[in-house]
């Protein structure tokens, strides 16, 4: 399973993209309905920035998945 995500607007947070839409992104790995495996157990990346600050990205990545991956979602209610 391999899922992108990009979104430019208002201002939120991760947690807003990854974790609340009943379709979430967390939600599709962990119980997905169109594999004969349910749960994807994939690693997962996330970068974002702030070009007024610095043009340089900033990475989060992981050889976990993300919907047992407890940095990320403390990260995705903070950023």
């Amino acid at each position: 399973m391999c899922r992108f995500l990009t979104y430019t607007g208002a201002p939120l947070l991760l947690t807003d993209l990854l974790y609340r839409p009943v379709n979430s992104l967390i939600m599709q790995s962990y119980r997905a309905r169109e594999r004969a495996e349910p749960l994807n157990g994939d690693g997962f990346g996330v970068g974002w920035y702030v070009p007024e600050i610095d043009p340089t990205p900033c990475v989060q990545r992981s050889v976990s998945p993300a919907w047992s991956n407890r940095n990320l979602q403390n990260l995705s209610a903070k950023v």
